[in-house]
């Protein structure tokens, strides 16, 4: 298997804005977890675009850090190892941040 293109730095940061994305979505405005519109909409922006290059890595991040769908469900689903949904989800991650920080 090929290694992935994302370093665990950038991994975390991803993390977090899906992390405070989750948040908003589940609770709304809080004031423990920051996220402006602004923030928001680049956040969305960013996704449509991956959406229309990487669907598979696309749906896989939606489903695991939104959904909060465990990996082994969604390879069990697609009959790969979870090993490989992990890697097409941090390369996914690796193109969002690319596209993220394009805005």
């Amino acid at each position: 298997m090929s290694k992935v293109k994302i370093t665990d730095k950038e991994h975390k940061r991803f993390e977090e804005i899906f992390y405070r994305v989750w948040h908003y979505q589940t609770f709304g405005y809080d004031k423990h977890v920051k996220m402006t519109d602004k923030e928001l909409t680049r956040v969305i922006n960013s996704l449509k675009q991956i959406k229309q290059a990487h669907q598979r890595e696309h749906d896989i991040i939606v489903r695991h850090y939104i959904g909060k769908v465990y990996y082994t469900t969604i390879a069990k689903e697609q009959g790969v190892s979870e090993g490989y949904i992990r890697k097409l989800a941090k390369n996914g991650a690796y193109y969002f941040l690319q596209i993220h920080d394009e805005q």
